[in-house]
């Protein structure tokens, strides 16, 4: 999978010159967008069968500052009845070196949200996980 590259906004800085703890967490929801779109394709109606957080957990390791360069690669750790757990590595690239950034899982839950109710993970998500190994 193609590795997320969120660009680092001046918005994204907080009082002491670093990116926000918060902010992590919209840059991994892009980078589940575009892995899962990727995965199965753009044309997937989330309102009948998608995901929600559960949880998020993040290590960090070192700051992110105005104009680094960022990649996240993501992948799925564990993929149970109903809900799955996405993985990233969060790495700053600087010239030809690698800064690790952070860590981070996220739990999600197949959810129903017309129903409200959560569901199990849909076969396409784990025909595709299959597939890719």
């Amino acid at each position: 999978m193609t590795p997320y590259r969120p660009e680092v906004r001046f918005a994204d800085i907080d009082a002491m010159g670093i990116v926000n703890n918060a902010t992590f967490l919209t840059y991994f929801e892009q980078a589940r967008i575009q892995f899962f779109g990727e995965l199965v394709g753009r044309e997937w109606d989330w309102h009948a069968a998608g995901v929600v957080v559960a949880r998020h957990a993040i290590d960090y390791r070192s700051p992110i500052r105005f104009g680094d360069r960022v990649e996240i690669r993501t992948r799925i750790t564990a993929v149970g009845t109903k809900s799955l757990t996405v993985a990233y590595d969060v790495e700053a690239l600087e010239g030809d070196a690698v800064r690790t950034v952070a860590h981070a899982e996220t739990v999600l839950v197949g959810f129903d949200h017309h129903t409200g109710r959560s569901v199990a993970i849909p076969d396409v998500w784990r025909t595709a996980l299959a597939a890719q190994g």
